[in-house]
């Protein structure tokens, strides 16, 4: 039960969490769209099917920071968070490891299909979308995670 002098998190919580889910379920949504556009476009090197696979990739990508900032945000409103061990430490490491992998994953089926230039783009724009993510959502992470225990 909640006293007068604590605030309840709680309904932003759950609210948190199905923003989680829709932005996850999005995710999922534009990478299947890419891979299945990708791979049935009679053309894919023609101009428009370039542009549209450049959009869900950045698109992809928007979602995929949109998840780390939500997943990261979320903790800040719970009340009692436990210390850090190591099972915990090595999952919020590979977490951001496994957002990579995904942002790699669409540049190496680009390169399977011969887009270059497709690929330098989606690349370059995954490599500044690992950068911010790193620089405005990780890092104050971690230095708060610091600040609780």
């Amino acid at each position: 039960m909640v006293t007068e002098s604590e605030k309840d998190y709680s309904d932003y919580i759950q609210h948190m969490s199905n923003l989680i889910s829709m932005v996850s379920l999005l995710g999922g949504f534009v990478f299947t769209a890419f891979t299945i556009l990708l791979t049935q476009l009679p053309d894919p090197s023609s101009i428009i099917s370039q542009f549209t696979l450049v959009f869900l990739a950045v698109l992809f990508y928007l979602f995929m920071s949109l998840l780390s900032w939500s997943h990261l945000q979320i903790i800040r409103y719970c009340k009692k968070v436990p210390p850090a061990s190591k099972g915990q430490t090595t999952f919020n490491s590979l977490l951001p490891v496994s957002y990579i992998g995904l942002g790699l994953a669409i540049v190496l089926m680009l390169l399977i299909w011969n887009l270059i230039y497709v690929a330098l783009v989606s690349g370059a724009v995954w490599a500044i979308s690992i950068i911010l993510t790193q620089i405005y959502i990780l890092k104050p992470f971690q230095e708060y995670r610091k600040t609780i225990h």
